[in-house]
């Protein structure tokens, strides 16, 4: 990261604002050794997703300053996220990670085809999602304050009780409740089309966003829907455009790599307050607080300097 720094501050005779971290990060990530493509796949979009959230914290469009504060926004953005996600999966076309998977249903014969009664398929979900629901909350809140923990175990439970809820449990058992009691009813009732059914059922089941709004799962949602759209379109459409079969040619997650990794890496120097708590244990962690004592360098640099920072 060092020598990006020192080419950008002999070529232009100052550093950018822009060149401080973004390009060093960028450019780090862009000529480092390349990762396998299970590996570059979570990664892209595991930090992609962190960008846009980012994105969202320091945006002061009013559009999103509103979709930002209003939970009942928020969730209705989330449910046409959920209806779009769950339509796509339901055609067999799409195969990618959800929370869920789809209800297959025969619409011929207007019957359900899972194994067991509706009764039991609804309450088996309940149980499993709300179970991993558990287990997830439960190992943040243990590596949130793992530290107490090891030292101070007195503190560490009541840290825990302090953190620790049962709001992502309800959140998981709430979607998957509402997404397979709406299918069964609509698959009973001979409603449930080859689209319109699994759209309707997402899209009510998205409601369970109101019980744990979080950025991450907004992000997640955003992405996937829009990047199952565009598979969906890609492999079901035989005459594309020619920009549209050489864009779909691009790498996308190479790029969602390099591009999260710069701006988050300049989030994290001058906006640490708006960076991802994960990209910042991250960064320092990995680094073993280099990175965070370089932007605490950085930052005392500019403020004893400021004429040195071009704007």
């Amino acid at each position: 990261m060092n020598v990006p720094l020192c080419n950008q501050s002999n070529l232009f005779g100052h550093l950018n604002y822009w060149c401080v971290m973004f390009w060093p990060c960028l450019l780090g990530v862009a000529v480092g050794p390349k990762l396998p493509r299970q590996h570059l796949r979570l990664e892209g979009i595991t930090f992609f997703n962190m960008m846009i959230e980012t994105m969202i914290r320091k945006s002061r469009w009013t559009f999103v300053q509103y979709l930002r504060t209003s939970k009942a926004f928020g969730t209705f953005c989330f449910m046409i996220f959920s209806s779009v996600i769950m339509a796509k999966l339901d055609t067999g076309i799409v195969k990618q990670f959800w929370l869920i998977n789809p209800t297959l249903q025969d619409s011929q014969k207007g019957t359900c085809v899972h194994d067991k009664s509706c009764a039991d398929h609804l309450f088996d979900g309940l149980l499993k999602y709300g179970s991993i629901g558990l287990i997830l909350e439960t190992a943040r809140a243990i590596l949130a304050k793992f530290w107490f923990l090891i030292s101070n175990r007195p503190q560490f439970v009541r840290e825990f009780r302090q953190i620790w809820n049962l709001k992502l449990a309800l959140f998981l058992a709430s979607y998957v409740g509402i997404y397979r009691s709406t299918s069964c009813m609509l698959t009973h009732f001979n409603l449930n089309g080859s689209t319109g059914g699994p759209a309707v059922a997402g899209f009510l089941a998205g409601w369970a966003y109101a019980l744990y709004p979080k950025y991450q799962i907004f992000t997640l949602a955003l992405t996937k829907a829009i990047e199952m759209s565009w598979e969906h379109w890609i492999k079901t459409n035989r005459n594309l455009p020619d920009w549209v079969q050489r864009f779909s040619r691009l790498p996308f997650v190479y790029l969602a790599q390099i591009v999260s990794f710069g701006y988050l890496g300049h989030i994290y120097a001058f906006h640490p307050h708006l960076s991802p708590t994960f990209h910042v244990k991250a960064m320092d962690v990995c680094s073993k607080n280099l990175t965070l004592n370089m932007r605490r360098t950085l930052i005392g640099w500019f403020v004893g300097n400021p004429g040195e920072l071009a704007w």
